[in-house]
């Protein structure tokens, strides 16, 4: 077999291997993206059911895992029922707490 052929399959390999590896990438930001969309709505869910919290203004956005809450709760009680309604659930990773207190003054 000549150099030449033998460099080109070479090539041809890496190339195939190149792209295999660039699908399978987009095929797990995929599966993130839509695990992270799954997270987000069953927390929505949660504190929609929740008399407790239902009435807070709390804004839920979830990234590769990190679940991150803004908004308003009135208690401390309030603030450790979310985080522990959070944290109960599959694929969450960690919890960024941006909660405040609706009557908190600074």
């Amino acid at each position: 077999m000549s150099l030449l052929l033998k460099l080109s399959i070479a090539l041809l390999a890496m190339v195939l291997h190149v792209a295999a590896l660039n699908a399978a990438t987009s095929d797990d930001k995929a599966i993130a993206a839509d695990s992270d969309r799954q997270i987000t709505e069953q927390i929505r869910t949660a504190l929609y059911k929740n008399p407790a919290l239902a009435s807070n203004d709390i804004s839920v956005q979830t990234k590769d895992g990190v679940v991150y809450l803004h908004g308003l709760v009135d208690t401390n009680v309030q603030r450790a029922a979310v985080k522990e309604l959070v944290q109960g659930l599959a694929g969450v990773k960690r919890i960024v707490d941006s909660l405040e207190l609706r009557n908190d003054v600074r």
